[in-house]
C-alpha cells in the first residue's frame, strides 16, 4: 500500500498578513522569512544573478566576440529535444544581432543520437571556424579533441553531469563547475545567460518565452533563477510576437493565464514531438519564422506528430509491460529494464518514465540501432542517481551522460545481459532499500471549508509548480465516501463525494481509478489538490484526488 510522508515540519504561525495554512505552504518550500516570500510570490528577472560569476563565461563571450570580429562562421550544435531547440534559437538570435554569421545544426536522434559526433564535427570544420555547443558537449572530449584538431574554436556549454576530465576546448561552461550561485539551469538557461552577458536585461527580456519553456520542459528544479524565468516567462509567451509561439499556444489549445502545467503538458510535447519522430530543425524554425502561414503549417505538423507519437507510446509501454509480465525477476533486481526491436528511440524516455512512476522503481528502456547495440534511456526515482549508477558499469557502455533522474546511454546488444546484472548490483549495493517504498508526499492536513475561489486564487500565487516546487497537496484523513461512480467514455475515471471530519463535503474526480469505483470503501484517507470547476457559468470548488486508501 502507498505511504502518505508529509513534506516537513509544519508550522501554521501566519506570517507576513497571510493566513497560516498558505504560510506553512511557504515554510514546506524552504521560504522562511517576510522578506523571502515577497521576493518567492514575485520573482523576477532583476533577481537573476551576474553572468559573468558563472565560470567560463568571460572566456566564453571574449572567444564569441574575436569570432565575430573575424567574421568566423559559427555553428550552433544544439540537442535534440525542446530544451536544445530552444537553447539554439536563444544563442543564434543572440549572435546575429551583433553581427555574427551564425548557423544552427541539430543530430538526428534517430541516425546520430545525442551530443557531438565525429562526422558531425568533420563537416562543420569544412564550413566554419568557431563551433559552439548547447546543451551538449560536457561528455565529448573525443569529438572536442578531433573539433581541435580541425582547426575549429570550440566552445562548450552545458548544463549536464560533468565527467571527471572535463573536454580541452577552447572555453567550458557549465553551471555545475565552479561556485555559480545557481547550479540548476537548464541548456536554454545557460545560452539565456550568454545572452544577458553580451546584451544585458533588454537581450534577456526578448527570450524569456523560449527559456521558460524549455525550462519547463526539461524538469529542472523549478526554484531561485529557474523560477524567475519561468514566472515572467509566462507573461512573455501569451505576449509573445514570435509567429511560431502564437501558433504553438493555438494548437496546443493554451489560453491565458499560463501556468507551468501547460508548458509541461501541452507546448513542451509538441516542440519535442519533432525531434522524437522527424527532424528537431522542425521546432527550430516554427520558433525562429516570421511568417505567420509558414508558423501554422509547421505548429499543424507538430500536433500531427504529438497524435503519432502518444499512439506509439501506448504500444511501446503496453509491450513493455507484457515483457516484465514474462519475467518477473524484475522485482527483486531493483531495476526494471525492457527493450524493442523496433521501438522509437526518441520515445524511449517516455515508456520509462511511465514505467517509473508505475512501480516506483528506475527504469531503463532500450531500443535496438541495428547495428549490434543499443540505445537506451533511464529514468530513476528519488534516492536512485542513475548517473551514478551508470558510472559503476561505464566499461559496459559504449557512451551514457544525463543528470540523477534522467540519463541516455548506449550499449552493445551482447553486453546487455551484464549491463542488467552490474547496474541492479549496483543499485542494491549503494541505494538505501526505504527508497525503493512508494510514498505519495502531501502538504498540510485542513477542511474543506477552507477551500473558497479566493484561497485556490492563493494557491497560484506559487507558480509555476513542478520540480522541486512541487504543487501543494493536502491530506483528507478519514473521509466518509458520500459516493462513488464510473465515469468518463471508456469509464476509466472516478466521480466521488466526501465528507470530513469537519461536516464539510468536496465532490472531487480521480483521473484513471474507476476500478475504486467497485471496492466498496466507505472510509477513506485522500490526497488531493482543491481546484475549480466551472459549469454553465458556475464556479464550483472541487478535489482533483490524486491518491485514496481505505481505512
Amino acid at each position: 500500500m502507498v505511504r502518505f510522508e508529509q513534506r516537513g515540519q509544519v508550522d501554521l504561525t501566519p506570517m507576513g498578513g497571510w493566513p497560516g495554512w498558505f504560510s506553512a505552504l511557504l515554510r514546506l518550500r524552504g521560504v522562511e522569512t517576510e522578506e523571502a516570500a515577497r521576493r518567492y510570490l514575485a520573482p523576477s528577472p532583476e533577481q537573476m544573478h551576474d553572468p559573468m560569476l558563472m565560470p567560463g563565461m568571460a572566456e566564453t563571450v571574449g572567444l564569441i566576440r574575436e569570432a565575430i570580429a573575424r567574421r568566423d562562421a559559427i555553428m550552433i550544435y544544439g540537442d535534440y529535444d525542446a530544451d536544445g531547440v530552444c537553447a539554439s534559437a536563444i544563442l543564434a538570435e543572440t549572435l546575429r544581432e551583433e553581427g555574427a554569421r551564425a548557423e544552427i545544426y541539430l543530430p538526428s536522434r534517430h541516425r546520430e543520437g545525442y551530443g557531438l559526433n565525429r562526422e558531425a564535427v568533420e563537416a562543420i570544420a569544412r564550413e566554419y571556424q568557431t563551433l559552439i555547443t548547447v546543451d551538449c558537449g560536457i561528455s565529448n572530449r573525443e569529438e572536442v579533441r578531433r573539433a581541435k584538431e580541425l582547426g575549429l574554436t570550440v566552445i562548450v556549454t552545458d548544463h549536464h553531469e560533468p565527467p571527471e576530465t572535463l573536454p580541452e576546448a577552447d572555453a567550458v561552461m557549465d553551471p555545475l563547475i565552479g561556485d555559480y550561485p545557481y547550479r540548476r539551469l537548464c541548456g536554454a538557461g545557460v545560452a539565456l545567460k550568454i545572452c544577458q552577458a553580451m546584451q544585458g536585461m533588454e537581450g534577456v527580456r526578448k527570450r524569456l518565452d523560449l527559456a521558460a519553456l524549455a525550462t519547463v520542459a526539461d524538469v529542472v528544479p523549478l526554484t531561485g533563477e529557474n523560477r524567475a524565468i519561468v514566472r515572467e516567462g509566462f507573461r512573455a509567451i501569451e505576449a509573445s510576437s514570435r509567429p511560431g509561439m502564437q501558433a504553438l499556444m493555438k494548437v496546443s489549445g493554451c489560453v491565458p493565464p499560463l501556468k507551468a502545467e501547460h508548458l509541461a503538458f501541452r507546448l513542451g510535447p509538441r516542440l519535442n514531438a519533432a525531434g522524437r519522430l522527424e527532424d528537431a530543425r522542425l521546432g527550430v524554425e516554427l520558433l525562429m519564422t516570421e511568417d505567420p502561414k509558414e508558423a501554422q503549417a509547421l505548429a499543424a505538423k507538430l500536433d500531427e506528430h504529438n497524435r503519432r507519437r502518444q499512439e506509439l507510446e501506448r504500444g511501446m509501454t503496453a509491450q513493455a509491460m507484457a515483457q516484465m509480465a514474462a519475467r518477473p525477476a524484475w522485482q527483486e533486481e531493483r531495476l526494471i529494464l525492457v527493450r524493442g526491436e523496433d521501438w522509437n528511440p526518441g520515445l524511449i524516455g517516455l515508456t520509462a518514465g511511465r514505467l517509473c512512476e508505475k512501480y516506483h522503481l528506475p527504469t531503463i528502456a532500450l531500443a535496438s540501432r541495428g547495428d549490434g547495440a543499443a540505445v537506451g534511456s533511464c529514468r530513476s526515482i528519488p534516492g536512485v542517481n542513475c548517473y551514478q549508477m551508470l558510472t559503476r558499469c561505464a566499461d559496459l557502455l559504449e557512451r551514457f551522460g544525463g543528470h540523477e533522474q534522467a540519463a541516455g546511454l548506449t550499449v552493445a546488444e551482447e553486453r546487455i545481459e551484464a549491463f542488467r546484472e552490474r547496474m541492479s548490483q549496483a543499485i542494491r549495493e549503494a541505494c538505501d532499500p526505504a527508497c525503493f517504498e512508494p510514498v505519495k508526499t502531501y502538504d498540510l492536513s485542513v477542511p474543506f471549508s477552507v477551500w473558497t475561489p479566493e484561497a485556490i486564487a492563493m494557491l497560484d500565487q506559487l507558480e509555476p509548480l513542478g520540480c522541486e516546487n512541487p504543487e501543494p497537496l493536502f491530506l483528507a484523513e478519514g473521509a466518509a465516501v458520500q459516493s462513488m461512480r464510473r465515469v468518463g467514455k471508456d469509464f476509466s475515471h472516478l466521480k466521488c463525494s466526501f465528507l470530513d471530519r469537519s461536516g464539510a463535503v468536496i465532490n472531487g474526480i480521480a483521473f484513471s481509478q474507476g476500478d475504486v469505483a467497485e471496492q466498496g470503501y466507505r472510509s477513506v484517507d485522500l490526497l488531493y489538490r482543491p481546484i475549480l470547476n466551472e459549469f454553465r457559468g458556475r464556479v464550483s470548488v472541487e478535489a482533483q484526488v490524486i491518491s485514496i486508501r481505505p481505512v
